[in-house]
């Protein structure tokens, strides 16, 4: 049989206490011979002495305590409100001190919505438990509870770390992965939604078929349908014979279908059918074909946005089910998951065969076994002694910081170049040295911090208000627009207008300022046209 979990109730009353007397399968840690903490600062205190011995909290939402045993809400709370909501202030203190403790949120009052205190916490459950009656409820809420709290940190090759938002994104996607309701994945640009898709959504589905990705950014516009729904030979020029679509190639799997905005209306009225009816015409077809595929949409801006300003069709937004939809977190919004990540990402690229030539000798020269492992360093990790066994990286306590504050722009992929980086170069170090005669005794080795603070300068905005010697400056009119993607959208297309009249309508030139690379000409050609600008009538302006 197994262990039951230890549970500790948070409540000012005896009602969770005596109505959890019912679930006889949950065994209830009794403190001081109580079954309950009666508010937060017993509750805290508690758990900094017992929380190796908690396996769950249940927690009330509404406590009616002195205000001087009160946590504090936010600024604006007053002591009613507090009270009302005291829940998640102690919620958040948990969240900060323990992120891997389980919680469930419980309250008797039906008209309550977690939303209207935070939405910092929203991430948790609310469950509207009325009584006896709604015993079960309760046990699927401890159950799933448990389960999260059981999994791994990194699972698939994703990794999820304590986050909340990522924890939720994970439950959430475990269900509409199944069935054959499309998905929505929506996320900055480097948060890794197409890794998801793959690794995730297509694992968990259930189907035996492929998983076909198309990036619509990178498909010349008058190419998007034949590339999608296939075409015959002769049906447009350039095509010499018959060429299957990405719906045909992904029957019976996953199709995913990133940055939808890049297609054109023509375009997401084919899509639309093809959702709704799970047939596509190959362009010069007189006959549907039929196909049994899983779409996976994303975006790295909203769709509700996109259907707000035209660039999405309304009934297609919501064929793809908007209940489906998920927001990938910004790193700069997982603040405690990024040691984790750095870790991992520095182990991770330690192991590509284009280190091992650096790593090698390395390793040699310090008496390690050619297997072992590579591990970065920091904080309290760094002032211990080194791991036997282990070639340590140790980051300098500034530089750490530095990567604290940063607000990482480009997210996941930014961080994953970063530790490539600093692998790579502080490896390379070590073998000039080699080379040079000079001989190595320890296994940790010190992290250029000045490397690590010019790799953040590189994407990092220039405090200083001074313009960097490789950037340009653009003077743009701001004017108010309904949404904020309205005014972002019309300072891009002042930008490029600017940078076309400076380039003389040199698309490789635009690509090299934008993109840092030349070749990539054909994305800034293709994202004029979707601003509505025309390099013909811009060359008349000139």
């Amino acid at each position: 049989m197994a262990k039951a979990p230890r549970v500790v109730i948070i409540d000012d009353g005896q009602a969770y206490a005596e109505l959890l007397a019912h679930m006889p399968e949950f065994e209830l840690l009794r403190p001081h011979g109580a079954l309950r903490l009666p508010d937060g600062p017993a509750a805290l205190q508690w758990l900094a002495v017992h929380r190796s011995d908690t396996e769950l909290v249940l927690l009330d939402v509404q406590f009616d305590i002195d205000a001087d045993r009160l946590l504090p809400l936010d600024q604006s709370a007053d002591t009613r409100r507090t009270r009302r909501f005291q829940g998640v202030a102690i919620l958040r203190e948990i969240r900060r001190r323990w992120p891997d403790l389980p919680v469930v949120l419980l309250t008797a009052q039906e008209d309550l919505a977690l939303t209207d205190a935070a939405h910092d916490v929203s991430a948790t459950p609310l469950t509207y438990y009325l009584g006896a009656a709604d015993l079960d409820t309760l046990r699927i809420r401890i159950a799933a509870a448990l389960a999260e709290a059981a999994q791994p940190l990194e699972d698939g090759g994703i990794l999820w770390g304590h986050d909340l938002a990522m924890r939720a994104l994970r439950r959430r996607l475990a269900v509409v992965a199944q069935g054959g309701l499309p998905v929505v994945i929506e996320g900055e640009t480097g948060t890794g939604k197409s890794h998801l898709a793959r690794q995730f959504v297509h694992a968990n589905s259930g189907r035996k078929g492929p998983f076909v990705a198309v990036d619509l950014a990178t498909v010349p516009a008058e190419l998007i349908a034949a590339h999608l729904f296939g075409a015959l030979r002769g049906s447009y020029t350039g095509a010499v014979a018959d060429r299957k679509g990405a719906f045909q190639a992904a029957d019976g799997g996953t199709l995913f279908l990133d940055e939808l905005q890049n297609t054109t209306a023509d375009v997401q009225k084919l899509l639309l059918r093809a959702l709704q009816e799970g047939r596509v015409t190959p362009l010069g077809a007189v006959r549907d074909e039929v196909v049994d595929v899983k779409v996976v949409v994303a975006s790295n801006l909203p769709l509700q946005e996109l259907v707000a300003t035209g660039r999405l069709r309304a009934d297609l937004y919501m064929r793809l089910s908007p209940a489906t939809r998920v927001v990938v977190p910004a790193l700069r919004h997982r603040p405690q998951d990024l040691g984790f990540l750095l870790r991992r990402l520095t182990q991770q690229c330690a192991l590509k065969p284009a280190v091992a030539q650096l790593r090698m000798p390395v390793l040699r020269a310090l008496g390690l076994a050619g297997n072992a492992p590579i591990q970065l360093v920091f904080g309290a990790d760094a002032r211990r002694p080194a791991q036997p066994g282990v070639l340590e990286l140790a980051l300098p306590e500034s530089a750490w910081r530095a990567l604290q504050s940063h607000p990482w722009p480009g997210n996941l992929r930014e961080l994953a170049m970063l530790a490539e980086n600093l692998v790579t170069f502080t490896l390379f170090s070590a073998v000039e040295a080699l080379r040079a005669g000079m001989e190595l005794h320890q296994t940790r080795m010190q992290v250029d911090g000045g490397f690590v603070n010019e790799l953040l300068g590189k994407t990092a905005p220039d405090e200083s208000g001074e313009t960097p010697l490789d950037g340009q400056v653009f003077r743009v009119s701001v004017q108010a627009g309904a949404t904020l993607n309205q005014v972002a959208v019309d300072l891009e297309r002042q930008v490029l207008r600017t940078l076309f009249a400076r380039h003389s309508g040199d698309f490789a030139a635009m690509a090299q300022v934008l993109l840092g690379d030349p070749a990539r000409q054909r994305a800034v050609r293709l994202r004029l046209n979707q601003l509505g600008l025309s390099a013909r009538a811009l060359r008349r302006d000139a």
